[in-house]
């Protein structure tokens, strides 16, 4: 894929944008009001408006983008499939997924990236092991019209979990162990997601459905205020609230489910090794509340660099634009 694709990632509470090159350029810019909610589009031309604006403002240039599906609009699991040609996994991908889609099969998109092949005795190739995913026509119609309004021309959309992917086979191709256990943890603004890598094969996914967005609304309540206003507070620490007892009975709520959801791999996976986990997300920069995760997971936060490009390694808002890149790869 080009490098000149500017990677677009769509939050509840902030939107992000990269384009590689010889130097990688990021920004992160906070959503106003009304704008998303539960990753739904609230104001499409309002929304097109601020991303023409962002791309002005970041000195993106040309409309080539790829973007990040938001989940409500996909489906994603692994498959293992015979070995059969490409055309005939397409036309069986519909089949897969029939029981997330049920009769609305035709209203999706389908595609797939191999993971690895399952060989017998001889070499011979008995089964494929796949990543697959399906999205919604009427979705990406939505955003190439948000998208063209905005400046852009929609070239690529992938789940989240692709994206991952790509960032962990480039980190592989230039050198990472092929065995290694990638543990990557989204700290977002309404939720927190884990993922467990083994190597290029993805092993766990785990939703928490709390993030910032609960943060936020504890400090509304500390200091009667409006949740949007609570998240400056939070952005800049105001009177030390992060460190105040409201705030860490939420820390503590988020870390013990992803504490949990990794327990629960290295329980049924006694065989995986791993010391440390890579921390990004909307909220990666909200140190408290990832400290507060590190402790109860008791792994060290990794170097992103392990798995950025080298374009962009150093910058201070990779974490957050970590779903951006990897959507361009």
């Amino acid at each position: 894929m080009a490098k000149n694709y500017i990677g677009i990632e769509i939050g509840n509470g902030i939107a992000t944008m990269y384009q590689g090159g010889n130097k990688g350029r990021i920004l992160v810019s906070r959503l106003p009001e009304n704008l998303v909610d539960g990753g739904e589009i609230i104001a499409p031309e309002f929304l097109s408006k601020f991303l023409k604006k962002m791309k002005k403002e970041g000195r993106f240039s040309g409309k080539a983008c790829a973007l990040i599906l938001p989940e409500y609009s996909t489906y994603f699991r692994s498959l293992e499939m015979p070995p059969i040609s490409e055309k005939q996994l397409r036309l069986n991908l519909p089949y897969e997924f029939r029981d997330f889609v049920g009769n609305e099969s035709i209203n999706y998109n389908y595609d797939y990236a191999v993971e690895g092949y399952a060989t017998d005795e001889d070499g011979k190739v008995k089964a494929i092991s796949l990543l697959a995913a399906a999205a919604s026509k009427t979705t990406i119609k939505e955003y190439e019209a948000l998208l063209y309004r905005a400046g852009f021309k929609l070239k690529v959309a992938l789940p989240r979990e692709m994206a991952l992917l790509n960032l962990v086979r480039k980190a592989i191709e230039r050198g990472a162990r092929s065995d290694r256990t990638f543990i990557i943890i989204d700290v977002g603004f309404a939720s927190t997601r884990v993922y467990i890598f083994q190597g290029e094969d993805l092993k766990a996914t785990k939703t928490i459905e709390m993030g910032c967005r609960d943060v936020d609304s504890v400090i509304a309540d500390y200091y009667n205020i409006d949740i949007y206003l609570a998240a400056s507070y939070r952005e800049t620490d105001h009177d030390g609230i992060l460190e105040s007892d409201v705030c860490r009975a939420v820390y503590n709520r988020i870390s013990l489910e992803v504490m949990k959801a990794i327990n629960f791999y290295k329980y049924e996976n006694q065989q995986s090794e791993f010391e440390d986990c890579f921390i990004c997300g909307d909220c990666s920069d909200t140190e408290a509340l990832v400290d507060n995760m590190l402790t109860y997971v008791r792994l060290n936060r990794a170097n992103l660099d392990v798995i950025l490009p080298e374009e962009c390694r150093g910058l201070s808002d990779a974490p957050r634009a970590l779903m951006a890149i990897g959507v361009t790869l």
